[in-house]
């Protein structure tokens, strides 16, 4: 009697092992971000020019975690100006959205997660600092992907579209 109370005492502690094991999260290799927020705000420049501060704010999620270069570049980011992260704006003309000839690239901060689950969940944030000409815009939206150490371009995420004089918290 003594030994089946064992040997079921044994069994159910390791059914409860098991169940408390999480399997990783299988997240494709490829980056896939998302939008999550954008606010304005007016400022000035060093110049005294009045200008539109803009904080795009995106959700990101990569299987293996090589998101971000180092501060000295990365192998094959030479052609992208060591730069991985890209933001296009659009002014809309005639009910039809037209990119404006800007595009801003950014240098993600290097990450490398630690463990054996390698994925990476997190939230970038990125302020732009557009030209005075904004405020001649009336309706615009951007456009933005990030490409990780392995040269997998995400998916392209999209802010809503936007008064061009809008101020605040947009989400």
């Amino acid at each position: 009697m003594k030994i089946a109370n064992i040997v079921f005492g044994a069994f159910i502690f390791g059914f409860f092992i098991l169940l408390s094991c999480e399997t990783p999260e299988m997240v494709s290799d490829i980056p896939e971000i998302k939008f999550k927020s954008i606010s304005f705000a007016n400022d000035t420049d060093i110049l005294g020019n009045d200008i539109k501060k803009v904080k795009l704010t995106f959700s990101l999620i990569d299987g293996d975690g090589d998101i971000g270069l180092p501060k000295d570049g990365y192998p094959g980011f030479d052609t992208l100006d060591n730069k991985n992260l890209f933001v296009q704006m659009y002014q809309k003309i005639d009910g039809q959205f037209v990119r404006i000839d800007l595009l801003d690239e950014y240098t993600t901060p290097f990450q490398a997660p630690l463990g054996q689950d390698k994925t990476l969940k997190a939230d970038y944030e990125v302020t732009m600092e557009p030209s005075i000409a904004f405020f001649v815009y009336d309706t615009i939206k951007y456009t933005f992907y990030i490409f990780d150490r392995e040269l997998h371009r995400s998916n392209t995420g999209e802010t809503p579209e936007l008064p061009a004089d809008t101020l605040g918290l947009i989400e």
